[in-house]
């Protein structure tokens, strides 16, 4: 999975992947990109995270996001461009 983070996210998101037990690795490049009303200084996080069909409890039209499963069962939402939109806890499935 390649993800795109605010810098001011990397310290929540090296967290979250050591604590998955995730390998991962955080370029120390950024960029600006525009998001919104603001610019933002941008990461770009590579991990070793599968890919997994959106659940339509995380979707609002087809292809408008994507998802990433961590070991825990939680999911990463990503937009199509993979920018980090937020991370999820499926309920348990019946």
């Amino acid at each position: 999975m390649i993800l795109y983070i605010p810098q001011s996210e990397k310290d929540d998101i090296i967290k979250l992947l050591q604590d998955e037990n995730v390998a991962f690795e955080i370029s120390e490049v950024t960029s600006i990109r525009e998001l919104g009303t603001g610019s933002y200084e941008m990461l770009t996080v590579q991990a070793n995270v599968a890919e997994v069909e959106v659940p339509a409890l995380y979707r609002s039209s087809e292809g408008d996001v994507r998802a990433f499963r961590l070991p825990s069962g939680r999911l990463l939402l990503t937009d199509l461009e993979g920018n980090l939109e937020r991370l999820e806890t499926p309920p348990p499935s019946k």
